[in-house]
């Protein structure tokens, strides 16, 4: 069965929403197991657990943050040093979460099942495995959210680079304090970030209390249905050696939390020099970009062999009109982990001329306003990069 773009996108976003660890999430992995079967691949779930929302994770952060910063001003030095060690625990946590590392915080109550599902088209019957490709998408939607408004966005970045340095300053001023220090500053400091922190406590989960869900037919069904076009085509060209892949992951918008635990369960299967991973994440609305650089304040670049090729091609004749190199520092994508464990990885998104996705994590993120283009580009440049890296594999081969 041949698959079709436009039909599959209508089906997966005929569904309300597709939040990590709800009913809609199981009937979206139902329909993508399906067409994944229909499309002659093994298919399997993978299931792990996982907040629902980083909704959640978030309330852990800044309730422990605040707690500790209350406790500071307790009357017993040992409930004092006790503030102070959870101030900096939480601190910790942040970090890690905010610069898009793996942080225990993900794994506090309260926990629910969610599943990665994994559909494997094997090398060719008698061929020997010369090339692993992992196409990947999560299909998870995001809560709706106030900070991902039009006027908001484009500070994100900043915003966390500032919170992140006023929760080390608290801290720090918090340690002062438990030290014996009676200076009215740090005292104010420490009550003017408990009402700060707690405003954006509220700020950055108020939308998904009065919207619930995003449709995510941009965020992210676009990213899966071009996973599954660039896995058919590459079925079809039935290239000798090639161990193909598609991995779709929930929880992404938890924290990237269904890819971690792929990587972390597969990761010793792979042959580094023989593996490479291309991304499809949010390819509805501006021009296809070839990601470069991510992070917070820990900057991750993307300059393996597959992102090289990919920068490439978008200098050339077929791409030079349709394609960018760009950078995203709104959050990150599930390719962190791969990238982070040495794997080449392409990661694909579509950004605006103000280096933005529209919609994404508000209401208006439905199938209407999708513009196909920049998935069927992706799909196109994709093909183009995973057959190039698989020529330049079989040179290198041929080598040695």
């Amino acid at each position: 069965m041949r698959f079709s773009v436009l039909t599959f996108l209508q089906e997966l976003t005929a569904l309300p929403h597709r939040g990590a660890a709800t009913p809609c999430e199981r009937e979206a992995a139902a329909l993508i197991g399906t067409y994944l079967t229909d499309m002659g691949a093994t298919v399997r779930t993978e299931p792990f657990r996982t907040p629902k929302t980083y909704v959640t994770v978030v309330y852990w952060l800044i309730g422990g943050l605040l707690l500790g910063l209350v406790l500071v001003s307790a009357g017993s030095p040992l409930v004092r040093w006790l503030g102070v060690g959870i101030t900096w625990a939480f601190v910790g946590l942040a970090w890690l979460f905010f610069n898009w590392r793996y942080s225990p915080v993900t794994r506090f109550p309260v926990q629910h099942t969610a599943n990665n599902v994994i559909g494997h088209w094997p090398a060719s019957a008698g061929t020997e495995v010369q090339h692993k490709v992992i196409l990947m998408a999560h299909y998870d939607t995001a809560p709706v959210s106030l900070l991902y408004g039009a006027r908001q966005v484009n500070n994100f970045r900043a915003s966390l680079i500032v919170s992140l340095c006023l929760m080390v300053l608290v801290a720090g001023a918090a340690t002062l304090e438990a030290l014996g220090n009676t200076l009215p500053l740090l005292t104010y400091l420490r009550y003017g970030c408990i009402v700060y922190f707690s405003g954006q406590a509220l700020l950055s989960t108020v939308g998904y209390y009065l919207h619930g869900y995003t449709n995510g037919a941009s965020d992210n069904a676009t990213g899966v249905t071009a996973a599954l076009a660039t896995a058919d085509r590459l079925r079809l060209a039935d290239l000798p050696g090639l161990d193909l892949e598609v991995v779709l992951t929930s929880a992404e918008e938890v924290g990237m939390i269904g890819a971690h635990q792929y990587v972390r369960r597969h990761r010793t299967d792979w042959n580094r020099d023989r593996t490479m991973v291309v991304n499809f994440d949010t390819l509805g609305a501006g021009t296809l970009t070839v990601i470069e650089q991510t992070g917070t304040v820990e900057v991750i670049n993307y300059d393996s062999v597959a992102t090289q090729l990919a920068r490439v091609q978008v200098e050339s004749a077929p791409f030079r009109e349709r394609a960018k190199v760009g950078r995203w520092h709104t959050a990150d994508f599930d390719s962190i982990w791969f990238v982070r464990a040495g794997i080449p990885t392409l990661s694909l998104c579509a950004l605006d001329d103000a280096g933005q996705m529209p919609r994404i994590h508000q209401p208006g993120d439905t199938l209407a306003p999708v513009d196909t283009q920049p998935l069927l580009t992706a799909v196109d440049l994709a093909e183009v990069v995973v057959q190039q890296w698989i020529s330049r594999q079989a040179v290198r081969s041929s080598l040695y």
